[in-house]
């Protein structure tokens, strides 16, 4: 099996509704996305021949990726999260606000990544996403271990 690795970096501040604790407040992270493409046979003809994907391809989907993301405060659309982007939007200052259809962990940014990699056509076999240097979470899909 051949895998392909692609990363990017990224800011972006998130609100976690309904958490109590000290990431309760709004708070940032230097985000960093890694991104593991898979295939068993490489392209046979064009000009991705030899290849499972074009770099230059995925790095331009990543760089996508990254500017819905960077700079910009998640938040999750619910009443508080809607209650929240309100309150801010009140401010003198104009904030990028994110409306997701999440809760802006990880966990799930990691798996709206996997799921818009994979829609763009691209064959992906993971997304690793750092929150911090230390803490990941990896998603994939149809694992033996989790069925």
């Amino acid at each position: 099996m051949f895998i392909l690795k692609n990363e990017i970096q990224f800011d972006t501040a998130h609100y976690l509704s309904g958490y109590e604790g000290k990431c309760s407040n709004i708070h940032g992270h230097r985000y960093r996305l890694v991104v593991e493409l898979a295939s068993e046979t490489l392209h046979e003809s064009g000009q991705e021949r030899g290849m499972v994907a074009d770099f230059s391809e995925v790095k331009n989907l990543l760089k996508t990726i990254a500017d819905q993301y960077d700079h910009k405060l998640l938040i999750e659309d619910n009443e508080d999260g809607r209650t929240v982007a309100a309150q801010l939007a009140q401010l003198p200052n104009q904030f990028a606000v994110v409306m997701v259809s999440y809760r802006p962990t990880a966990e799930e940014m990691s798996r709206a990544i996997y799921q818009q990699i994979k829609a763009a056509g691209f064959p992906v076999y993971g997304v690793e996403l750092f929150e911090t240097p230390v803490n990941s979470c990896t998603y994939r899909e149809g694992l033996p271990c989790c069925q």
